[in-house]
């Protein structure tokens, strides 16, 4: 895997797994951002690290994973072909509306606890 494609990943886990590190308006930057960019995976992984270098949190977020995430990630992409810069994109996409979807539902059911 190169060093773009577990950018890409680490980036999509971070996303997966600590979806209150982006607020409403990351999450629209981030969308935004994608839609300006050729499918191409090192044009992709670059404009994104320049992205979240602007945001501490993400950014502690991702050079803080702890090295077992890092390997189970590597496993997970262990695949034969590489990632394609369109497949790149989709995963962000969807990480950034599936983390959007369970703020939305973690508010939700909170609010629905306490009635």
């Amino acid at each position: 895997m190169s060093p773009y494609e577990e950018n890409i990943l680490t980036f999509v886990y971070i996303l997966q797994t600590q979806p209150e590190l982006l607020t409403a308006q990351d999450r629209t930057d981030v969308l935004e951002l994608l839609a300006t960019l050729p499918d191409d995976v090192e044009e992709i992984s670059n404009a994104i690290a320049l992205w979240y270098e602007t945001r501490p949190q993400i950014l502690d977020a991702i050079l803080n994973m702890p090295i077992e995430d890092l390997d189970s990630l590597r496993a997970a992409g262990g695949r034969s072909t590489p990632i394609t810069g369109a497949e790149s994109k989709e995963m962000i996409e969807n990480s950034v509306t599936q983390s959007r979807d369970s703020k939305k539902s973690d508010s939700s059911s909170s609010s629905t606890k306490k009635e």
